[in-house]
């Protein structure tokens, strides 16, 4: 990762490295960095031409003689100049930015001590909305449930009842 001075320098460097061109000659987006490699391809008597890895069975081929010397040291000599930096680690690479993705990645990064406690925590440690707990007995009463043999007698008593109903939620707002 490129770091950057100031927010000018970033800026400069956004506009000359990540901006796109569209090619005149066919029309194709290409990156401003990449603009001039790209109008080789148009010119006469450049070699559009790819070249192709001439090891048997493979089919690749490259823009640049120095990327296919890279794709036949990595690929088929299978060497790997780039190795890891950290202590003990003794992975090697092919590829110069793919050590240092390793690197970067964090699969390095270790801290010693007894994480049991720690996990048992996180374990325990409420997740997400609010927990709800058993109702008592005073708040079914106060949400006016009752035994069904109750609410029988309720809807003979039924003018009664709707008064109580209203008399205690007149009592419920008031809160």
């Amino acid at each position: 990762m490129k770091h950057f001075t100031n927010e000018q320098c970033l800026k400069a460097h956004l506009q000359s490295c990540h901006q796109h061109i569209i090619c005149k000659i066919c029309k194709t987006k290409q990156l401003k960095k990449n603009i001039k490699r790209h109008l080789r391809t148009h010119e006469a008597g450049g070699s559009s031409e790819r070249i192709k890895c001439n090891f048997k069975g493979c089919l690749h081929t490259f823009s640049t003689k120095s990327n296919l010397q890279q794709h036949v040291k990595a690929v088929h000599f299978a060497l790997k100049p780039f190795s890891c930096s950290f202590p003990g680690c003794d992975m090697r690479f092919s590829y110069k930015h793919v050590r240092d993705n390793h690197e970067k990645s964090g699969c390095h990064v270790y801290t010693e001590g007894d994480f049991e406690e720690s996990d048992e925590q996180v374990r325990m440690r409420p997740r997400g909305g609010r927990k709800r707990k058993c109702p008592t007995i005073e708040s079914l009463v106060k949400k006016r449930v009752l035994p069904p043999n109750q609410s029988d007698s309720l809807l003979t008593r039924e003018p009664e009842y709707i008064s109580w109903l209203l008399s205690t939620e007149a009592d419920d707002h008031s809160c």
